[in-house]
């Protein structure tokens, strides 16, 4: 079974786009998505682990306490959304005493991904 520990470092591996805010003087920002620390530009990993990716950057999301983090994966042609056994981040677990493929990301039944 899988710890919390390694599905958080297993989803960090992902690139996730910094987010960009603003100071009082205007000066710009830049912060890790996964733990909000401050990151250098360029930066290709944050101390946390997180990869960085510099694509696309967000604007901090402020209003609602919330950012939006994207993860941008291959999968297999075939794949459709909520197809566990084919997504490249999913894993076996155990539920019931039975193998069962689990979601990192907890969207088991309520896939998420944005298939293009």
């Amino acid at each position: 079974m899988m710890t919390e520990e390694l599905r958080e470092q297993l989803i960090r591996q992902f690139s996730a786009e910094v987010i960009e805010t603003k100071g009082e003087m205007e000066q710009t920002y830049y912060s890790c998505p996964a733990c909000s620390r401050p990151v250098a530009k360029g930066m290709e990993r944050c101390v946390c682990g997180q990869t960085l990716s510099w694509k696309n950057i967000k604007e901090a999301e402020a209003v609602s306490g919330f950012k939006t983090a994207k993860l941008e994966f291959e999968v297999p042609i075939e794949f459709t959304k909520g197809d566990c056994r084919k997504c490249p981040i999913s894993y076996i677990g155990k539920s019931n005493g039975e193998n069962v493929y689990e979601c990192p990301l907890k969207m088991r039944g309520d896939c998420k991904l944005e298939i293009s």
